[in-house]
């Protein structure tokens, strides 16, 4: 064969490995595209498994940890009725005979009936009622706290198993072209155009994506036993979720709106202030332990034996009174001691604003980060990363880049999809984050 036709015979195996890998790629695009549309068409709908508002309703009906939170809300309610009602009166019956013996009631010549109430001073009452509720209002916001936080984990494990099966479906993508990888490999191979190594090499690549399948499997049984957990469910596999793309929400908001919101509506922030208003109505309690309580007693007297049951013989009004004698060994260090802690609960709420703002500022923070970090993965990285792995593909279909350098792209795309969905669940949780600091149920 003279030079010519060696010539021609070069561009002929080029020309047919660009026309094989063309073919190739496009049957690869189309098969991840009839793969899109078959997972879309077979998504499960409403009535093939749970949604994330399903989910929370059997949280909300079944987590035993807030329902024990929320009957710790409920019977501290039922609390501020006693606190603030009158103690019980005492009766007291008292014969008088002068039998001896277990038996000496029968022969009473006399019988003394008497009912005693105790009276506290004016406003003790009241005030005892207003701490039993300022504590149940406190024990509720308490309840509602934790509801934002479980509801705020399940919406976190549920984006996280939204996500794992996304990560899922990207990896069975590149397994497929790592097929149209090994098959353009296995043509140029045929035609001395390649080293066999690069055909293992792709099988090994192959391996270890399969090998990564494993683990995102391992990790979305995880997730699912989390979410299980968190809607009480002893059994994991009985769960059935719908599956759903991420979405990440970039719309605009506004760091100190959301600040004054949080102050206004956080569980957390509102329990603050519940306690201190009970450390000060504790205070004014306290300072009215100076004042003394009364009990107002009647007696009567009645005779005709044998129990004493006849006419009445005379009637005994008495009031009697507590005198604070020990004042400056006990009512004093009471009062003390409730300024002490109404001080301390002052401290404790300031201290907590400051913290509600703070922990505000730098979820929002992280959550604009993400959002710009998405933005990017989305408009350049990715995009790129396709074009350049396009390019390898056909470079190596004909010998015009070595095996190194297809791989290198390969493995820059699957990075950079892997990354983006990656930053679309960061963002998503970022959110999820910033509505559990301003302490809202997240949506």
């Amino acid at each position: 064969m003279n030079r010519l036709n060696c010539k021609i015979f070069r561009k002929e195996i080029a020309f047919g490995y660009l026309i094989a890998s063309a073919f190739l790629f496009l049957s690869g695009s189309l098969h991840a595209q009839n793969s899109n549309t078959n997972n879309e068409s077979s998504a499960p709908s409403q009535s093939d498994g749970l949604s994330l508002k399903d989910l929370q309703g059997l949280l909300l009906q079944n987590n035993p940890q807030l329902r024990a939170a929320t009957g710790l809300g409920a019977a501290a309610q039922l609390g501020v009725v006693p606190a603030r009602t009158l103690d019980n009166p005492t009766i007291n019956v008292t014969p008088t005979t002068s039998a001896r013996g277990p038996l000496a009631l029968g022969a009473a010549s006399q019988m003394n009936w008497g009912v005693s109430q105790s009276l506290p001073w004016p406003g003790k009452k009241q005030l005892s009622g207003e701490i039993a509720q300022a504590q149940a209002n406190f024990t509720k916001e308490q309840a509602e706290l934790l509801k934002v936080q479980l509801v705020g984990q399940l919406k976190s494990s549920w984006i996280g198993w939204q996500q794992n099966n996304a990560q899922i479906a990207i990896t069975r993508v590149q397994v497929d072209r790592l097929e149209q990888i090994k098959e353009i490999v296995r043509l140029r191979y045929a035609n001395n155009a390649a080293a066999y190594v690069d055909f293992i090499n792709a099988q090994v690549t192959q391996a270890q994506l399969r090998n990564d399948l494993i683990g995102f499997e391992r990790q979305g049984q995880s997730l699912l036993a989390q979410i299980a957990t968190l809607v009480g469910e002893t059994s994991p596999q009985r769960l059935k979720l719908q599956t759903q793309s991420i979405i990440a929400d970039k719309s605009s908001l506004d760091l100190k709106s959301l600040q004054q919101r949080a102050l206004e509506i956080n569980p957390a922030n509102k329990a603050s202030k519940f306690a201190l208003g009970a450390a000060q109505r504790a205070v004014e309690l306290a300072e009215l332990g100076t004042r003394p309580d009364f009990t107002l007693g009647l007696t009567s007297n009645t005779s005709n034996p044998p129990w004493g049951f006849g006419s009445t013989d005379y009637y005994n009004v008495s009031l009697s009174a507590t005198v604070p004698l020990y004042y400056a060994y006990k009512e004093r260090n009471l009062i003390d001691q409730a300024k002490a802690q109404l001080f301390a609960a002052r401290d404790a709420d300031a201290s907590l604003e400051q913290q509600i703002s703070l922990q505000v500022e730098t979820a929002y923070l992280q959550w604009a980060q993400s959002i710009e970090q998405l933005k990017l993965n989305e408009d350049r990285i990715v995009a790129q990363a396709r074009i350049g792995y396009r390019l390898a593909l056909t470079n190596y279909s004909n010998n015009q880049a070595s095996y190194i350098d297809l791989l290198t792209a390969y493995n820059t795309l699957r990075s950079a999809e892997l990354s983006q969905e990656q930053a679309k669940g960061t963002a998503v949780q970022a959110k999820i984050n910033l509505e559990l600091a301003v302490g809202l149920l997240p949506n």
